[in-house]
């Protein structure tokens, strides 16, 4: 019980409910990634932030239950439970399409076409070590690419920071996972790349 108050005091409701709603849009841009390039390992990262999912949503719900002291504050603490069920829903949602490509079904070629097609897509791309992005903050590697992207999360460490900020220093090892055109995501792997 301590350990559980340990981890739950730190953060507050609004903290945690940001971090579980950015967390479970990461989730499903992986978990496209994973159908787009039918990448395992990607589907394998959407898995592993389940434990961390449930986790914010743990807290989230001690931490509303605790400060219901009224029918008021009852009725007002039944958005924040809403909009944590529905987060959920989506990081349950998101493990599901990964689960497509772990467990090696078929999909249609239209269905990728489509993903493929869009205005924007999501890959997951690797800093190596020696490449033009090793070193630069997030918005030093916008400027150096030339391009416009959207650095939804890095892993770094087996840690990830979702929705780092533009002052984030890139590492080789780093693997980001990023929105933005084809021919953005294109020139940003060359970027990454080693030299």
């Amino acid at each position: 019980m301590k350990q559980l108050e340990e981890a739950v005091q730190p953060r507050g409701v609004k903290d945690s409910l940001k971090d579980l709603i950015n967390l479970s849009s990461l989730m499903l841009d992986l978990a496209y990634a994973s159908i787009m390039y039918d990448d395992e390992e990607v589907a394998k990262q959407v898995l592993d932030l389940e434990q961390s999912v449930n986790d914010l949503k743990k807290a989230i719900i001690i931490h509303m239950s605790l400060a219901v002291r009224s029918l008021a504050s009852a009725e007002k603490a039944i958005s924040v439970f809403k909009i944590t069920d529905v987060a959920t829903m989506v990081a349950y949602e998101a493990i599901e399409i990964a689960k497509i490509v772990l467990e090696k079904m078929r999909i249609h070629h239209k269905i990728k076409e489509g993903f493929m097609k869009a205005d924007e897509s999501v890959s997951v791309i690797q800093i190596m070590k020696g490449s033009r992005l090793e070193g630069l903050t997030i918005e030093n590697a916008l400027i150096a690419s030339g391009v416009g992207f959207d650095v939804i999360g890095v892993k770094r460490n087996n840690r990830w920071v979702i929705n780092p900020s533009s002052k984030f220093e890139l590492k080789s090892g780093d693997i980001l996972v990023v929105r933005g055109t084809t021919d953005a995501l294109a020139c940003l792997k060359t970027y990454a790349g080693g030299i």
